[in-house]
């Protein structure tokens, strides 16, 4: 619950940044009545509809279980923090890689239509099919979430039967201790002398 509530407040402090100091500006939307405004919401509104920090948080929580709780029954010494972050890192990095090569091949189709074009913009030819565009982002990052989500779901369901099992574990250990009792000692607490 602590690492996905840190995930949380990084990923509010990260979409506040990224949209309302580093993008959606009037400057780089071209909205000169909103400001930009508008773009800012449906952008901070997208960022919000993929939590990949909490997933990722989620994931990692997984591995620091079986670090900390689970370390008599797996070989803890054996899981590092590289264990710990790497399926986190890999869903995030995946993630990222998405919007990046989306941005650059949206880059790179305006600047071959304008040096093509010598720096003209025809409204009714642009570069690339926005519609085709988005929807490869769309699926694609879907895809990356829903791969998370399977392998957390799948990784927590295994990790729950092992906790249940080390509980059934502990709890058999206690009540074969409780029920010791010290043939010094009576049945009402007082030390019976020999």
């Amino acid at each position: 619950t602590g690492m996905i509530s840190v995930a949380v407040g990084l990923a509010c402090a990260e979409n506040f940044m990224y949209v309302f100091l580093l993008g959606g500006s009037q400057a780089n939307s071209g909205d000169t009545q909103s400001g930009g405004v508008i773009e800012e919401w449906i952008v901070l509104l997208f960022r919000s509809l993929f939590p990949v920090h909490a997933l990722a948080a989620a994931m990692q929580s997984i591995n620091v279980i079986r670090k900390y709780v689970e370390c008599d029954t797996d070989n803890s010494h054996r899981i590092g923090v590289g264990r710990i972050i790497l399926p986190a890192v890999v869903m995030h990095g995946t993630f990222d890689a998405v919007l990046l090569a989306v941005n650059i091949y949206i880059e790179n189709s305006w600047d071959v239509y304008l040096e093509k074009n010598g720096g003209n913009f025809d409204p009714n030819n642009p570069p690339y099919n926005p519609l085709v565009v988005n929807l490869v982002a769309w699926i694609s990052i879907i895809a990356v979430m829903i791969s998370g989500l399977l392998w957390y779901f799948r990784q927590n369901r295994i990790q729950s039967h092992r906790l249940s099992v080390l509980e059934a574990k502990e709890k058999a250990a206690k009540e074969a201790t409780a029920s010791y009792r010290n043939p010094r000692v009576g049945r009402g607490g007082e030390v019976e002398i020999i």
